[in-house]
């Protein structure tokens, strides 16, 4: 049987010893991180949920099976309603959206005015393609939508969504801006469904 001095045995139980120690402190450090991440995102959806109104200004980027198309977005949105201004690359205006209580209103290029019984198939006969814009209010905010459940949700160290499935659809967030008070929105989302790609980057926001 071999053996072994007593100094040689007294290092070998020291650096197991340390080792142990490295391996637990590794792990709180590590659990640690998640609770206080989750911490911060119920302060931060606090305060994402608290705002009733926002207006945006940025460039909006579709894809779709069979075409694409690329410009600008102004969007007020309001808790009962909504008003959108979409244009072309150029700056011409290509379309009005006026989402009320009531009723869904578009106004193309031609200034003819188009009505339907949701945003989604009004911008599919206007434009070509399916705007989510019920559920598009929430996630632009970087928040779940409260009309369905969440199929997936996981958020960043600070709280704020990364990655998002709801409705069909997957959603990334990349980027978030702080405002006033403490509000972080975000500045590039990305939604895929299974017929479309929409891509919103927000240059300016006002969210309250």
């Amino acid at each position: 049987m071999a053996s072994f001095p007593s100094n040689t045995l007294a290092l070998c139980l020291l650096a197991l010893f340390l080792t142990g120690c490295a391996a637990f402190k590794t792990q709180d450090t590590h659990n640690s991180t998640i609770a206080n991440a989750s911490i911060l995102h119920g302060h931060h959806m606090t305060l994402v949920n608290g705002i009733a109104h926002f207006s945006l200004t940025g460039r909006l980027g579709v894809t779709t099976n069979s075409k694409g198309f690329s410009g600008r977005v102004a969007w007020q949105h309001q808790s009962d309603g909504d008003n959108i201004d979409i244009f072309s690359p150029i700056g011409g205006k290509v379309a009005n959206i006026i989402k009320t209580n009531g009723e869904i209103l578009l106004t193309n290029s031609k200034n003819e005015t188009i009505t339907a019984s949701d945003a989604e198939t009004l911008t599919e006969q206007a434009l070509g393609f399916r705007l989510p814009l019920s559920g598009l209010s929430y996630w632009t905010l970087g928040r779940p939508s409260n009309t369905s459940l969440v199929d997936y949700m996981v958020w960043d160290n600070e709280g704020r969504i990364q990655h998002l499935r709801q409705d069909g659809w997957d959603i990334h967030y990349r980027d978030y801006e702080e405002l006033n008070d403490g509000y972080f929105l975000p500045k590039k989302i990305t939604l895929r469904s299974n017929e479309l790609i929409i891509k919103l980057i927000v240059e300016t926001w006002v969210g309250r």
